[in-house]
């Protein structure tokens, strides 16, 4: 008897432990493609930290968007700032400023300190887009849009930029991040609050902010109200006032400011929406943010389609975030209506979360429509690698060759080096800002210099500047202007060839900065 026990006993083990066999070879053989994604996402986001900290670290110039920014950091007082628009007219929300002004205050001028916010933000900007792509798209579409995010060239541009930009793509992930962690759980008093606070927090770092504040706010209260809890829908109540009269306050004493000034009105008055829209102004609107700031240059008729089936795709899996993503866009299209948001370029890179998530969307939803088919995977896969090759290959390519603009420090070094005493220095009107900013750099406050006109409606002009010189002179151009197929720098150069003798010139290869020696008779 007690052998039969024994044995059944045995028997069972036997079974059970079979059993535990099988399961463990099949989670292990279920977890194989889950380990495949990972390391997927894993080596995309390694890619894109190399991608933007190869930027960063080559010791790039400041060219003259950014000098001009600096210029005014480092001279104006934290007060001062708040007065926008800036010299050189230049605006920026104050948070931002504030933040680089401490940072050159505790680590110096350096460019590492000037570009240290949108590095940071642009490795944040990367990690949140990674998780939310990970938890609203499936495998396929979570790939391509964090491949399309991490190789972005734009987006690894701006990740070492001394401007605000990629301080608005990371707020924009951050804010959708934090919508799906107010829902992921029930109501809770401490989550909203911290809510809340961001919300404000964040109005004052990112100008497109109010976009995604003011939508995912919405989408908050209507989810509530549709779950029908009353804590939750006085706080996301609250948070819309709040907000709302921050963002009240922001505009009346900030960006009102910079809206009604007339030169980045003209600047932008371009690419503002018409009323009525019509086919043609979208058509150019469409292919011109997928060219820049998104990176992409073929199959633009092929985006829409995946941005529309992104949007129907992820409806049904998530309504709230996808209502969030739909209202922010929305909103941003009715400020471009009125007049008040540009919708171009760097001014729709906050964007870039969202219609890349979308595009992800819209390639689950393109597989999962073949899924059944032969060969779907390879079809899928092949699509990507064309859509990808583009803006991956120019971003390995500026791995290996940086881009370094107006590189304006190996020419200032040199001129250090051959300035005799007097010598003149003539610098293009454009050229002054990076000057000023790397004069006590080089110790080149002493020497005699001019700074030329601005005459684009009358480039003889130019040449009359240089009547009565005598001796030696030197001439520096950066980021030289173009106008009816007049390049100035040409211009002026050919002209001074004949009545002075060109005795040098220098130009580092890879920059756009110019230096030539003149000897006046």
């Amino acid at each position: 008897m007690g052998r039969c026990f024994l044995a059944g006993a045995s028997l069972k083990q036997v079974r059970r432990g079979f059993s535990s066999n099988m399961k463990k070879n099949f989670l292990l053989s279920q977890s194989r493609p889950e380990k495949l994604f990972s390391w997927a996402i894993s080596g995309l986001l390694f890619v894109g930290v190399l991608f933007r900290a190869r930027h960063f670290f080559i010791e790039r110039s400041l060219w003259l968007d950014e000098a001009m920014l600096a210029l005014n950091i480092l001279d104006l007082s934290f007060w001062e700032l708040t007065q926008q628009p800036l010299p050189y007219q230049q605006g920026a929300p104050i948070g931002f400023l504030f933040f680089v002004k401490a940072t050159t205050l505790l680590l110096g001028d350096s460019e590492y300190a000037f570009r240290l916010y949108s590095f940071g933000a642009g490795l944040a900007a990367l990690f949140l887009l990674a998780f939310l792509a990970r938890h609203y798209l499936e495998k396929a579409g979570a790939l391509f849009a964090l491949a399309l995010f991490s190789g972005s060239p734009y987006i690894v541009y701006y990740s070492s930029e001394t401007k605000q930009y990629m301080g608005d793509i990371a707020i924009t992930a951050l804010i959708l991040y934090l919508l799906y962690w107010q829902l992921r759980d029930d109501f809770n008093l401490r989550k909203s609050v911290f809510f809340i606070f961001v919300n404000l927090f964040v109005l004052w770092f990112s100008h497109p902010s109010a976009f995604s504040v003011a939508a995912t706010g919405a989408v908050l209260f209507l989810h509530y109200w549709r779950e029908r809890e009353k804590k939750g829908l006085f706080f996301a109540g609250a948070n819309l006032a709040l907000s709302g009269i921050n963002a009240g306050l922001l505009y009346w004493f900030h960006i009102r400011l910079l809206s009604e000034n007339d030169f980045l009105r003209s600047f932008w008055e371009e690419v503002f929406m018409p009323i009525p829209p019509t086919l043609e102004w979208f058509g150019k609107m469409w292919a011109g943010i997928l060219s820049n700031p998104f990176g992409l240059k073929v199959f633009y008729f092929g985006f829409f389609l995946l941005f529309l089936s992104g949007i129907f795709f992820l409806w049904k899996k998530n309504w709230q975030f996808t209502l969030a993503l739909v209202f922010i866009l929305l909103s941003v299209f009715a400020a471009g209506a009125l007049q008040k948001y540009p919708l171009a370029e760097r001014m729709m890179l906050f964007s870039t979360p969202i219609f890349f998530l979308l595009f992800g969307a819209g390639i689950d939803a393109l597989y999962n429509l073949i899924k059944e088919k032969r060969l779907s995977f390879i079809f899928v896969a092949f699509l990507a690698i064309y859509v990808l090759y583009a803006p991956f290959g120019r971003s390995f390519e500026r791995l290996r060759q940086p881009f370094y603009r107006e590189h304006i420090r190996p020419t200032l070094s040199y001129l250090k080096e051959n300035f005799q005493d007097g010598d003149m220095l003539y610098l293009y009107y454009f050229a002054e800002p990076a000057f000023l900013f790397y004069q006590p750099k080089f110790h080149l406050e002493d020497i005699n210099y001019f700074v030329g006109g601005e005459h684009q409606d009358n480039p003889d002009a130019y040449i009359e500047e240089f009547n009565g010189l005598e001796g030696r002179v030197w001439l520096l151009f950066t980021h030289v202007y173009e106008v009816a197929h007049i390049n100035e720098e040409n211009f002026i150069i050919g002209h001074l060839e004949q009545k002075a003798k060109k005795a040098q010139s220098h130009r580092i290869p890879g920059t756009s900065v110019s230096l030539y020696l003149f000897e006046f008779p």
